[in-house]
């Protein structure tokens, strides 16, 4: 079954249990709980102009906006700061520069599915690179990408729907490729304020980074994009934003206002107690089913369940059509977050999701696992 068959036909199956709506592990949005705790604090600018276009940020929010990502100073009188609406935007925008750069993009798995999605509308040449996984901490080989015909590489930090942050390894070969004239396209759009890999790499003539500091809150609906580039860039990044882009909108402007102020940094400390404490009750659920792991790496609200056998996705999706009648509950298989399942099965919450959701609705796809499909090992 293709990804979109599998979203098609599970999503059909929970409009039929409308009267009783099941409870989506995976959803990408956020629990009732995690949203009333950070309604009762969150603080928006409501005083923006309605009238206008704006299309830059403020030169004095800009440069506040580049030392909250990270980025020095003297990064600053190199770069350009692009506001964009949402990432999705960014994302495009990126894939036509290296359209018309013609370039050969190598994407490292596991990305957000609509960067090849860009590339097959552009027609580009690219290569997914799928070596590598949730272990790219431990197995990454940039020699690997070095070796190929491509001459630029797109990583998505965090690993996209696993919360993993890349280590030495990793951070040593990313440099190794820009050392090589390589172009490097590090996505960074679900990245928790902090964490961001511009303290380590700053501004480089061939890197680019896409940020949207509120989709990692689950903060919707004031969130914005920054796509940052060294300052050759200008030219031709304004050039495809009257075409591609445009004007930045109300909820966008109220958005960078907020990220640099202190509301921001509070919701930031209810988002990462909330998605911790989730993760233990996870792995305290986990720890009752010797077939099933979660990464001790994961750093964020969405954790990948890994099942140590592999199965077929008609199964599944049967299985998941069953449990949304029989107990309310039910999930997405990791195909559909890009992962590969050739060798094991694999699975995304959100562990932004009501607590008793995560604890009842794991459970019950643990005990398929365990009832339905027998001794896993």
């Amino acid at each position: 079954m293709t990804d979109y068959e599998i979203e098609m036909e599970l999503d059909e199956a929970e409009k039929e249990c409308r009267e009783q709506p099941p409870v989506n592990l995976s959803y990408w949005n956020t629990g009732s709980e995690y949203k009333e705790k950070i309604k009762k604090i969150l603080k928006v600018d409501n005083e923006q102009d309605v009238f206008d276009y704006y299309y830059y940020f403020p030169e004095d929010v800009k440069e506040i906006i580049a030392d909250k990502l990270g980025f020095s100073a003297d990064d600053c009188k190199n770069a350009f700061f692009h506001a964009l609406t949402q990432s999705t935007l960014s994302i495009s925008m990126v894939s036509i520069l290296l359209s018309e750069m013609a370039a050969k993009l190598g994407i490292i798995t596991p990305y957000y599915f609509s960067v090849p999605d860009c590339c097959d509308a552009l027609k580009m040449d690219y290569t997914i690179f799928d070596d590598f996984m949730e272990n790219i901490n431990e197995s990454f080989d940039a020699d690997l990408l070095l070796q190929s015909d491509c001459n630029a590489f797109w990583f998505t930090s965090p690993l996209n729907s696993c919360s993993i942050y890349f280590k030495r390894r990793v951070k040593e070969g990313i440099q190794k490729l820009l050392n090589a004239g390589k172009l490097v396209i590090l996505d960074e759009s679900l990245c928790i304020n902090g964490r961001e890999l511009s303290r380590t790499f700053g501004i480089q003539e061939n890197l680019i980074y896409i940020y949207s500091p509120h989709k990692a809150l689950g903060i919707q609906g004031i969130k914005f994009s920054v796509l940052v580039v060294h300052k050759k860039y200008y030219d031709a990044i304004n050039s495809l934003n009257d075409s591609f882009g445009g004007s930045i909108n109300y909820s966008c402007r109220q958005g960078y206002h907020h990220f640099i102020s202190p509301n921001f940094d509070e919701c930031l400390s209810i988002y990462n107690q909330f998605w911790a404490e989730n993760l233990s009750l996870v792995r305290h659920i986990l720890s009752d089913y010797d077939f099933a792991t979660v990464s001790s790496e994961v750093s964020g609200h969405y954790a990948m369940i890994f099942i140590d056998r592999t199965i077929d996705d008609r199964l599944f999706v049967d299985a998941m059509k069953m449990l949304m009648k029989d107990k309310g509950y039910f999930a997405y298989p990791g195909v559909m977050q890009c992962l590969d399942l050739k060798h094991r099965f694999c699975f995304r919450v959100n562990l932004l999701l009501n607590k008793a959701d995560l604890e009842c609705g794991l459970k019950a796809v643990l005990d398929y696992f365990k009832d339905t499909l027998g001794s896993i090992r």
